[in-house]
């Protein structure tokens, strides 16, 4: 009698693919939307923060200080950090934020980064990047496993793994090799 078509193997692989099913749901869900909000990154940002970019026009050849009073005046929701000249432009360090002014025509652009606080924990959870994460990720991904491997034993017959299954389960390996190609 072959291993897959015993009836109490059978029964107990569908417990485990079961139970351990619902215990990781959670943790499958927030890995699959992670992978795709990573999946989707534009231009290559990071996902997990908001690009505000501004253009001001401003007077020309303001000084470092100057351009400091008009911007504590004027620009209250950006707090500026510093002004550093760097050759004909001003570099402007602001919280969160960086950009420059052009003396010479007054132009003033910078960008202000927010972090999305929900899409950053679950990225910093898929990236591996929070301390003491690595044993729950290692015990999902060794679960991962146990789906995979017990999900390919729990059908019989042509619908399992000694009939369709095996195609599709070829299938599956080629299709990343492919992309690999």
């Amino acid at each position: 009698m072959k291993l897959w078509n015993n009836v109490k193997i059978r029964k107990w692989l569908r417990y485990i693919h079961r139970d351990l099913g619902y215990f990781f749901v959670g943790i499958t869900i927030i890995y699959s939307v992670s992978g795709i909000i990573l999946n989707h990154k534009k231009n290559g940002e990071d996902p997990a923060y908001r690009t505000e970019s501004k253009t001001m026009q401003l007077a020309s050849n303001l000084t470092p200080d100057q351009l400091k009073v008009y911007w504590d005046k004027n620009i209250t929701n950006y707090p500026l950090n510093r002004i550093i000249p760097d050759d004909s432009k001003y570099n402007v360090y602001l919280k969160g934020g960086l950009g420059n002014y052009d003396p010479v025509n007054g132009r003033l652009s910078f960008e202000v980064y927010e972090k999305k606080e929900w899409v950053y924990f679950i990225n910093k959870l898929h990236y591996n990047s929070r301390k003491g994460w690595t044993l729950m990720a290692d015990i999902f991904a060794v679960v991962l496993i146990v789906f995979a491997l017990s999900g390919m034993f729990m059908v019989p017959g042509k619908k399992g793994i000694t009939g369709r299954g095996k195609w599709l389960i070829v299938i599956g390996i080629i299709i990343p090799f492919l992309f690999f190609l």
